[in-house]
């Protein structure tokens, strides 16, 4: 299980409070001189592929104590034509992060120097901060005074081919601890000289299991008892895998409306089955967490365990993330991200109406 980054307030303010979840030098245009190039062509160490951009640390930063990460987002809302990524400094080794619990990494001190914003299908500054501005108003339900200030000191750093890419500057971290604040402050003071070197390309674009894909597993339920694919999809026409995590807001949020929704699907011939990202087959660490928010929230059909090499046929880069799947157990047309109760009725409506 991926661990969730501890983000800053400011970052959290520009992640649009996370509810799904001054630039650098400038070339020619107001942007980069670097030309877009296809993902697969920029050697960069850090590459945020869905957001559309790569860069190099310059000799005058390293990290020995601790380390450089990035958090690429991607599309805000799968097709919302918005994407997010930004580097993040963690004052602890690689190592020591990924020995930590999920507890423990939200107390991780974390520091950040610059956010980067990738809008598609717009060719001025201006009309890519209206299109953020928007994404933002309807994700939140209206947009607030404090967003408006945080757009207003985006800057455009690179355009291309419909493409515009905007910059946000943190504040520096205070919270650092001492012995890997000086290569993070080397890193922060750094920032103009990264992103004047920055390269961009088209953000690669996330589309979740391929349609068509045949499920084939065995595992078990969050009750213990043994599921096997074939005979869980075999029992309906559509079934809808939503996946969530124990962690997630949103996810938990939701439930006790999937419930509703399991039941009038199930006069219709479809399902609602839960598979829970952080609770494993061989790890039940969070086992009894998923079994209390189930019987908080009234679920009683059925949620699965993560099993070994999941997310291969069901990847996931946020959650909730849901899929559809056949009486065969195939994948059916897009994945939905994001907490959608509205979509998931219609998409299952629209292929209950195909199956039958």
């Amino acid at each position: 299980m991926k661990k969730k980054t501890v983000l800053s307030a400011a970052a959290l303010v520009l992640c649009f409070a996370l509810v799904l979840a001054g630039c650098g030098k400038k070339g020619s245009e107001g942007g980069s001189s670097q030309a877009a190039a296809d993902s697969q062509t920029v050697d960069c160490e850090y590459v945020c592929e869905g957001t559309g951009y790569g860069f190099d640390l310059p000799e005058s930063v390293k990290f020995t104590k601790g380390f450089l990460g990035t958090y690429d987002l991607g599309d805000l809302d799968y097709d919302s034509g918005v994407m997010l990524g930004w580097p993040v400094s963690y004052d602890m080794s690689k190592e020591e992060y990924n020995a930590l619990t999920n507890e423990e990494a939200y107390k991780v001190h974390t520091g950040f120097s610059f956010q980067i914003i990738c809008v598609k299908d717009v060719k001025t500054e201006e009309e890519a901060k209206e299109k953020v501005f928007a994404v933002l108003a309807e994700t939140e339900g209206e947009a607030s005074e404090a967003d408006q200030t945080i757009l207003n000191s985006l800057k455009m750093i690179h355009q291309e081919e419909g493409y515009v890419w905007l910059c946000l500057m943190n504040d520096k971290a205070e919270d650092i601890r001492e012995e890997c604040r000086e290569e993070y402050n080397a890193f922060y003071d750094a920032s103009e000289e990264i992103l004047a070197g920055m390269k961009f390309f088209t953000p690669k674009v996330w589309k979740g299991g391929e349609e068509g894909t045949v499920l084939s597993f065995e595992t078990i339920d969050t009750n213990g008892n043994p599921v096997d694919s074939k005979a869980l999809f075999a029992q309906n026409k559509v079934t809808m895998i939503n996946i969530w995590g124990t962690t997630c807001g949103p996810c938990i949020g939701e439930l006790p409306e999937l419930e509703k929704m399991n039941k009038e699907f199930n006069q219709k011939g479809g399902a609602i089955v839960g598979l829970v990202n952080d609770v494993w087959v061989n790890n039940s660490k969070y086992l009894g967490e998923a079994r209390d928010i189930l019987s908080d929230t009234g679920v009683t059909y059925t949620n699965l365990c993560a099993w070994e090499g999941y997310n291969d046929v069901l990847p996931v880069v946020g959650t909730p993330t849901t899929y559809f799947v056949d009486s065969q157990g195939k994948l059916i047309g897009d994945p939905i991200l994001g907490a959608d109760p509205a979509k998931y009725v219609e998409r299952m409506e629209e292929y209950l109406s195909q199956a039958e």
